[in-house]
């Protein structure tokens, strides 16, 4: 589906942000008009001149006045195809609006904003769609559809993106192409409008019950430190600070003390847990697929330890990627964003273990039983048997070696 918005007056200025940061104001005037212009005939196109050459000939050879009429209003008809068409895109204008995040597997809708500075043409029955870039398929594009921008309004389409791979995608080029009025010829524009698209990896739902938070007992899980945490043990009074909330003081003992006095607790220490990746050999033939499920599938432990509030961290020593255990959403999104990034082009590292503690918790994110994992305290998620740890197995994305 495409949404069309239209906005009446002549040459109205389109407030969409501008998808090259810091450009310089001589780029930002230019950065609407197109780089290239392009014409050919479509298919239906070569068959009309075919036919129109075929008239010519007849009404030559036999002076007919009816074919000559017939060969004029062809030619005629050549003519105003070009010009109704040709007119409207050479001031046609077109900017598109910086992207946000996306996870692989999900629609993205891309924004453009087009303005016809032509006096007197409209702009009918237009497409716009990206540009391919490279070799890698990324994905699904579904073009944005424009029915009419008139004689100086401005409108507004919006085309579809369904990544189909993580990592950091640019879309640069634009086509703006119509076939109006007849479909003899095909113009389009191209627009040079390089924007930069972060795909996080596929969203997996994993199996109830993968992360198990062990915590230990008494005094075990307490721990005193320079600063005070939420739980129901006391652990000192101090005095009161400006930012301090008013149910933390201690009026009794604030009333003998003559000032303020904030009740302290000790803060709670949980066990910690660590994700590790360990790539597959580079010998095996499903080595590219492998990692990426296995990638998906941190990401997948990792975001659902973020929901239970589980400190979690991520170790993948292989692609020099670590980040200590926390808890929080943008501890999150600075681990989805790291797997996001990774380039497996590069050449691999080593292996080392995480520098786990006393009571962190390991969770092994590798093709078969490792037998590094054998080492500390771990489980093993195998990504060769995605039944074992999916919810439902047949949600595995096609990229990843699913049927979904």
């Amino acid at each position: 589906m495409s949404s069309f918005r239209i906005q009446h007056g002549y040459r109205t200025k389109i407030s969409a942000p501008v998808p090259v940061e810091d450009a310089p104001p001589s780029h930002i005037k230019r950065q609407g008009r197109a780089i290239r212009r392009e014409s050919r005939l479509t298919f239906g196109g070569f068959i009309y001149v075919g036919v129109t050459v075929f008239l010519a000939i007849g009404a030559i050879n036999s002076q007919n006045n009816l074919l000559f009429w017939l060969f004029g209003v062809s030619i005629a008809t050549l003519i105003v195809s070009g010009i109704f068409s040709g007119n409207a895109l050479m001031k046609t204008r077109l900017r598109a609006r910086a992207l946000p995040e996306v996870v692989a597997g999900q629609p993205l809708h891309l924004h453009y904003a087009i303005t016809n500075r032509s006096r007197f043409f409209p702009l009918f029955a237009a497409l716009v769609s990206e540009v391919p870039q490279g070799r890698k398929h990324w994905g699904e594009l579904q073009p944005a559809s424009l029915v009419h921008i008139g004689p100086g309004q401005s409108g507004s389409v919006v085309g579809t993106f369904t990544p189909s791979r993580r990592g950091r995608l640019t879309l640069r080029k634009i086509r703006l192409t119509t076939r109006f009025p007849f479909g003899l010829l095909q113009k389009a524009l191209v627009f040079d409008q390089p924007r930069t698209l972060l795909v996080l990896p596929h969203t997996l739902r994993l199996k109830p019950g993968l992360l198990r938070q062990h915590q230990a007992h008494g005094e075990q899980i307490r721990r005193r430190s320079s600063r005070a945490g939420k739980s129901n043990e006391f652990w000192g009074l101090r005095e009161y600070k400006p930012g301090d909330s008013r149910r933390r003081i201690s009026w009794k003992l604030s009333a003998r003390r003559n000032g303020l006095v904030v009740i302290e607790h000790a803060q709670t220490s949980s066990a910690r847990l660590w994700v590790w990746i360990i790539e597959p050999d580079a010998d095996n033939e499903q080595w590219d697929m492998l990692t990426e499920r296995a990638i998906a599938a941190a990401g997948a432990l990792v975001e659902q330890g973020a929901t239970r509030t589980v400190p979690v961290g991520l170790w993948y020593p292989q692609r020099n990627l670590r980040h200590e255990p926390s808890t929080g959403r943008a501890h999150l999104g600075r681990m989805l964003r790291a797997l996001a990034m990774v380039d497996l082009e590069h050449e691999r590292s080593g292996m080392p273990q995480p520098p786990m503690q006393a009571r962190d918790q390991l969770i092994v994110v590798c093709a078969g039983e490792h037998p590094k994992s054998a080492m500390v305290p771990s489980r093993v998620l195998d990504v060769t048997r995605p039944e074992s740890w999916l919810l439902d197995p047949h949600s595995l994305p096609r990229a990843l070696g699913g049927d979904a």
